[in-house]
C-alpha cells in the first residue's frame, strides 16, 4: 500500500461546531505524508463503522477519531504513529483530556485518537461488530492486541468535549453496565477489573443490575438510547 494515513471517523448526529473544530485541527497537522479522512454516516454501530472504513482505507495506517475528539497539537498525529514504526507495537493511543471535568487520563486503547497498523487488525478479525454494537469493542480489542504485542502511550492528546461521559451518568451508566455484561461473559475472570461491575450488579441497582446481565445472558451490548 501507498505511504499515507487514513483517518476513520464514525460520524452520527454530530455538533456541527465541534465537528468543524476536530477536521480543523486535523488539517492544521505538521504531517507530511498524505492523509485521507472517511466519514463513516451510515447509521452502523460503532464496530461497524469502524470496519466499513477500514475495508474502505486506502493506507496501511489506521487511525480512529471520535466526532467530539479534538487533537490537541499540531504534531499530534506524528506522534501518535512513531511508535508504529517498532515492529513489536500493534497500536498506538492518545490521551484523553476530558473537558468537562478538565482532567487528564491514558485509556488502554478507546478509539478516541488510536493508531494501527492495518495488517495486524485484519489479522484478529477487525472490531468484533458481532458481540458489541456501540461500546465494548475497544476494550475487547485491547484484549486481543495484548496478547500479540505491544501498545503504546506516546502522550499525545485528544481533547474531548462529551458532557457527563467520565461520570457515567444517564445512558453511559446503562451502557457501561451492558457493555461490562458481556465482556464478562466472553472472558471471564480473566479481565482485568472483572470484580467492580459485578458488586455494582446488584438489584439494588437496577437499572445497572439488569443490563449488565442482559450483556452477560445474551452475550451481546445491544443497549441504545
Amino acid at each position: 500500500m501507498e505511504k499515507g494515513v487514513s483517518i476513520i471517523m464514525p460520524v452520527y448526529k454530530p455538533n456541527e461546531d465541534l465537528l468543524k473544530m476536530v477536521l480543523e485541527a486535523v488539517h492544521k497537522q505538521n504531517f507530511h505524508d498524505p492523509i485521507e479522512i472517511i466519514h463513516v454516516e451510515k447509521g452502523l454501530g460503532l464496530a461497524e463503522s469502524m470496519n466499513y472504513g477500514i475495508n474502505k482505507a486506502k493506507y496501511d495506517t489506521i487511525v480512529t477519531l471520535h466526532q467530539d475528539c479534538i487533537p490537541a497539537s499540531d504534531d499530534w498525529l506524528q506522534k501518535l504513529i512513531d511508535p508504529l514504526q517498532d515492529p513489536n507495537t500493534v497500536a498506538s493511543c492518545s490521551d484523553v483530556f476530558d473537558m468537562e471535568l478538565r482532567k487528564l487520563y491514558t485509556p488502554g486503547l478507546d478509539e478516541k485518537g488510536c493508531a494501527y497498523k492495518r495488517g495486524i487488525l485484519i489479522s484478529v478479525g477487525l472490531f468484533d461488530d458481532y458481540h458489541f454494537l456501540n461500546s465494548g469493542e475497544d476494550a475487547d480489542m485491547y484484549i486481543k492486541l495484548s496478547k500479540i504485542g505491544d501498545i503504546a502511550h506516546p502522550g499525545c492528546v485528544v481533547n474531548h468535549d462529551h458532557p457527563g461521559y467520565l461520570k457515567a451518568e444517564g445512558y453511559k451508566r446503562l451502557q457501561n453496565a451492558n457493555t461490562w455484561g458481556c465482556l464478562f461473559r466472553i472472558y471471564g475472570f480473566g479481565m482485568k477489573g472483572w470484580w467492580k461491575p459485578i458488586i455494582k450488579a446488584n438489584i439494588f441497582n437496577w437499572g445497572y443490575f439488569y443490563y449488565f446481565w442482559r450483556g452477560f445472558f445474551k452475550k451481546k451490548q445491544d443497549y441504545k438510547r
